[in-house]
């Protein structure tokens, strides 16, 4: 990729005049192009702005930038929600993530610097030891003029040496350089082109003389070949890593039919395993393979199947000659099944924990206290269980929540920690004594409570959407809220993937209800809140049915009168911009202003774009018929109609995005500018040094958020939030 500081400095010398008429936004040219699909005649006004490497395009991208950060950054009240929220950044500013416990007394974990500008990597012997630092990012190629941060780590089996990804620009790739603790150096060799953040990560061998990864041979998002004919390799240290043995890949194992778009990932689940994992990686259930890990030794692994996408397995564990998996093959709401290793059997396995009706059973792990699981019902509640000695009880949490993470040092360990939180509050760690069945707190650092969150009202309800089915909503608001129409309402709907949208404290939702709004989330179809079904719900063609949803949540809301369209606010980003332009091209009635962070929204042309062959197996080909007609209905873009009162409108994009390319948002931009009849701005904002938001520093996601929140707050009619010069009606 070019480098972000001169792509800027070009497309600023390169900027053209652009005619300012008396509207701004309406100055987009059209350059209409017919694309014939199945007979059918499709007309692409926009299509030319998906060349980002024309200057023209990117001069367009900037002036729409530059007039989007002149709207955004004098909206009064602005500044002062900046101030707060770095305030707030700052009293979380010993927050850890990505903790790794390699044993009971040694601890790793990734925090924020001082300045919040980068990510320091540190150890702690036990949850009680002292803090010791290992490397700043900052430091990694500190005379660059690119950001880079330490996006993952995994620390070898002896603890003696730990595999640093750095990735740069929020570009999400890593390079990943080894550590030597004893030393406190780093290894002479990078090796490049990783995506261990993403994808299965890096698998250490026994005696830590290696490891393997996910190479990705091409990460130029404009190249045609992005992302595809990816490979495991085999890397021991000392060698060069340019050097690949490839050990899992569509090259090397063609009987196994591999697509281009396929990730071959390998996996070890411990230490002293037998076996390694590989697995066709990508949407959905997987096929799986497994191997001696003496096969390393050889030339070419030969990889046996274990079980098959049709098994809809969504996790297995290892446990002496079994495998224990969680699978959605007899039960939509998933249950928990063993085969033995030496007569695999995932058609007929031996049931260990039933599925339930009216919840899904959604995680697993075992340690020598027996099996522990969790169960959600619409995503929102959570419960713990242990089987033991074919018992089953239910574990007494130590506080209500809405979403559980477990996490083990493995199987041949008793240690059980549980994290859990709630739209309210933010994750609290917990470590259970199974023997005297108690909880003893472990937060490594002070969790805070906000007082703008005391009094708070959650509501987790159901309504009714389109074709009866009954959708969860969620809404959170202060205590004392009176139903009048009145109300600033802030709506989120995702519907892609299986993902759950549960409960965690968004900055969005502590923002806005400090504000004084309401808070609520469609838990839509195409998400994973209530199993199998609901994703699949909204699926390829049943895709209607997200944005369906999401408006029947939106019409309940102003019909029970929370809110009133003149003070309904939505947002989503991501797969959620489906959701989220739908519902603004289906009915632009019922909002008064949206927010579209790097958001899907030309699903038809979504398939020649970076990752575009991976988002195929979620939303549909245009090779096929049928499929092409649900991305015809689902894009957003081909859903404007001009002459149309569009509410306010802020989009998002990054140049350097690797999931949703920057022309996405630009081209429904382009043509809702042009569309609209009203007088409420569309705005799209480009951020031309970095990607999709994974690997951002903590400045750049503040600075992001306040622009969203004072948006929204602005166009909901919040005093406090005006705008008095920029705006170009």
């Amino acid at each position: 990729m070019k480098h972000s500081f001169i792509i800027y400095l070009l497309i600023s010398v390169l900027l053209i005049q652009c005619i300012e008429n008396e509207n701004h936004s309406k100055i987009t040219v059209e350059k209409p192009v017919i694309d014939t699909y199945f007979s059918k005649e499709i007309e692409d006004p926009y299509q030319y702005l998906e060349n980002l490497k024309d200057t023209t395009v990117l001069s367009w991208l900037s002036s729409q930038n530059t007039y989007a950060e002149e709207i955004l950054q004098n909206i009064s009240g602005r500044d002062a929600l900046l101030k707060k929220m770095k305030a707030y950044d700052e009293l979380r500013s010993e927050t850890i993530f990505d903790l790794k416990i390699v044993s009971p007394n040694v601890y790793y974990y990734l925090k924020y610097s001082e300045n919040q500008e980068a990510t320091i990597l540190y150890f702690r012997a036990g949850v009680d030891g002292e803090e010791t630092e290992i490397f700043n990012s900052q430091d990694y190629k500190s005379t660059s003029q690119d950001q880079y941060i330490i996006n993952y780590f995994q620390p070898s089996w002896n603890g003696k040496k730990i595999a640093i990804g750095f990735t740069k620009n929020d570009e999400e790739f890593s390079e990943v350089v080894v550590y030597e603790l004893e030393k406190k150096q780093f290894n002479k060799e990078v090796i490049d082109h990783c995506w261990p953040s993403e994808l299965g990560g890096i698998n250490w061998l026994a005696d830590d003389s290696g490891f393997i990864y996910l190479h990705i041979p091409t990460i130029d998002t404009t190249s045609p070949n992005y992302i595809l004919n990816s490979a495991t390799v085999l890397y021991r240290l000392g060698e060069n890593p340019k050097n690949l043995q490839i050990i899992f890949s569509k090259e090397t194992h063609p009987q196994l039919n591999l697509s281009a778009a396929d990730f071959p990932i390998v996996n070890i689940f411990g230490k002293d395993q037998k076996y390694m994992f590989g697995r066709v990686g990508g949407i959905g259930f997987k096929d799986y393979y497994y191997a001696p890990i003496t096969e390393l030794e050889k030339k070419i692994v030969t990889w046996k199947p274990l079980f098959k996408k049709k098994h809809k397995v969504e996790k297995f564990i290892p446990y002496a000659d079994e495998i224990y998996f969680l699978s959605a093959q007899k039960a939509s709401n998933f249950g928990i099944y063993k085969t033995d290793f030496d007569s695999l059997n995932f058609d007929m396995p031996t049931e260990i924990i039933p599925a339930e009706k009216d919840q899904i059973l959604k995680d697993f792990t075992i340690t020598k206290q027996g099996l522990f699981y969790t169960t959600t019902k619409n995503g929102v509640r959570a419960s713990l269980y242990h089987l033991k000695d074919a018992t089953i009880e239910e574990i007494q949490l130590p506080k209500s929540s809405g979403s559980i993470s477990l996490s083990t040092i493995g199987i041949n360990f008793p240690h059980l920690w549980i994290e859990v939180e709630s739209w309210i509050s933010h994750k609290n760690r917990y470590y259970y004594e199974s023997d005297t069945k108690a909880f003893k707190e472990e937060n490594l650092t002070p969790v805070i409570d906000y007082t703008e969150l005391e009094d708070i009202v959650v509501k987790e309800i159901e309504i009714t959407s389109h074709d009866g089915i009954q959708v969860p909503l969620s809404i959170i608001y202060k205590k004392g809220m009176v139903k009048d129409g009145k109300n600033r309402m802030l709506l989120n709907g995702y519907g892609a993937y299986k993902w759950i949208n549960a409960p965690m404290l968004y900055p969005y939702l502590l923002h806005w209800i400090r504000e004084g709004g309401i808070y609520a989330v469609a838990h839509v179809r195409g998400g994973g809140e209530k199993g199998d079904t609901w994703h699949k719900g909204g699926f390829k063609t049943t895709k209607p049915n997200s944005w369906k949803d999401f408006i029947a949540c939106s019409e309940y809301l102003i019909s029970e009168n929370y809110t009133s369209p003149e003070r309904f606010a939505i947002w989503g980003g991501s797969a959620g911009g489906v959701t989220i332009g739908r519902a603004v091209t289906a009915r632009p009635d019922l909002y008064a202003a949206a927010v579209i962070r790097v958001g899907l929204l030309n699903t038809l042309r979504s398939e020649i774009a970076p990752n575009g062959q991976n988002n195929m197996k979620e939303f549909g080909t245009i090779k096929d018929s049928t499929e092409f007609e649900a991305l015809l209905e689902m894009d957003a873009y081909h859903h404007v109609e001009k002459e149309t009162a569009y509410p306010a409108i802020l989009l998002t994009a990054g140049l350097n995005d690797s999931r949703v390319a920057a022309w996405q948002p630009a081209k429904f931009a382009a043509r809702t500018q042009a569309a609209t009849n009203s007088d409420n701005p569309i705005l799209l904002s480009v951020n031309f040094s970095e990607g999709h938001g994974f690997d951002r520093t903590q400045k750049s996601k503040r600075e992001e958020l306040a622009d969203i929140i004072s948006f929204l707050l602005w166009q909901t009619g919040n005093e406090k939030y005006s705008v008095t010069k920029g705006l170009k009606n």
